[in-house]
């Protein structure tokens, strides 16, 4: 981790005095800041492509910091938009300070991770390459937050819930993760080609990472936890795509038609999700599995050969799941 990751930089912020009354002016809940909270997939990542690409030692902290300061933002804005009660087993950032003050603090964090990311580098061109793919790149997971937040599963026919499932996998989860592999492979210089391999290996394995939370959400939920936002907003996830797959369109019209009740029947929405994971949770287990393995082909094929590719696929390990998942990885 960097220094200074959250950029208490000017003349003003230097003492410990001033910083900490930013911090609290910020609200920045302890487990979103750099190095701190969450499995650090995305920097794990990060770390594996630039070895990958022929980087030696770490991965320059700077870049790691910008990563996780725009995904910590994506969790602030997304926990607002979606009415989260909990991130990572504490109330959500919105819910301690208020809405004002989260959506303020998470759109800082998009902008430090931006000036991060644009002082990447001495050398002014590949900073400014690397400032360009994060923009794109933030810009991206907007649009798949759009899909999400404007798709209702009860509105939609079967095969509309495969499209949006993969859509909203791809721009919202698989971009984020392709722009760190992407970035860990740019900081170590790699070619053209190696880029090129390493950002759409990210993205593939960015779209198996949203199945498992999405499947990990409703095994949470059936054990008994408090919180399944993607049921209570009727949200499009990847469990309703596999139950589109295996269930005759009628079956899956009642089983969208029992989301209709009240927002407040938790009983009635606990139900659907027992009978949705009990539905898909093996078609989940393979889905993910098959995709993995598809990934992990594919980069071997762009870079010449397995045991490079296997370099970066060995952090995928950590969400490979069972057939009865039950621990979320709390993105």
């Amino acid at each position: 981790m960097s220094t200074n990751p959250l950029g208490f930089a000017g003349s003003s912020h230097r003492t410990a005095r001033t910083r900490h009354g930013w911090s609290r002016a910020l609200q920045l809940a302890p487990d979103l800041y750099p190095g701190v909270g969450g499995k650090r997939f995305r920097a794990a990542l990060l770390q594996r492509a630039y070895e990958f690409a022929g980087g030696k030692g770490e991965a320059p902290a700077p870049i790691s910091d910008a990563i996780e300061l725009l995904h910590a933002g994506s969790l602030v804005l997304d926990d607002f938009e979606d009415g989260s009660l909990t991130r990572r087993g504490q109330p959500a950032l919105h819910r301690v300070v208020g809405p004002a003050r989260a959506v303020n603090a998470g759109n800082w964090m998009y902008f430090r991770a931006l000036e991060l990311a644009g002082a990447a580098s001495a050398d002014p061109a590949r900073s400014a390459a690397v400032l360009r793919r994060f923009v794109e790149v933030a810009r991206q997971c907007h649009e798949g937050q759009a899909i999400d937040l404007s798709t209702r599963i009860d509105e939609v026919t079967p095969r509309q819930a495969r499209a949006a499932a993969l859509a909203i996998s791809r721009w919202k989860t698989g971009r984020l993760v392709s722009l760190a592999a992407w970035c860990g492979a740019h900081a170590a210089e790699g070619d053209p080609q190696t880029l090129r391999a390493a950002a759409a290996f990210g993205c593939r394995v960015g779209i198996c990472l949203q199945m498992k939370n999405d499947v990990d959400e409703l095994a949470e939920f059936v054990a008994g936890a408090e919180r399944c936002d993607d049921l209570r907003n009727r949200r499009v996830t990847w469990p309703w795509a596999w139950a589109a797959d295996r269930l005759p369109e009628h079956a899956f019209a009642a089983l969208q038609r029992r989301l209709t009740g009240p927002r407040h029947d938790v009983d009635s929405r606990r139900s659907v999700a027992r009978d949705l994971l009990e539905l898909t949770s093996g078609a989940a287990a393979m889905a993910i599995h098959a995709r993995l393995r598809r990934a992990t082909d594919l980069l071997a094929a762009a870079t010449g050969g397995a045991g490079r590719a296997g370099l970066l696929a060995e952090v995928t390990g950590v969400f490979r799941i069972d057939a009865h998942p039950s621990v979320a990885e709390a993105t």
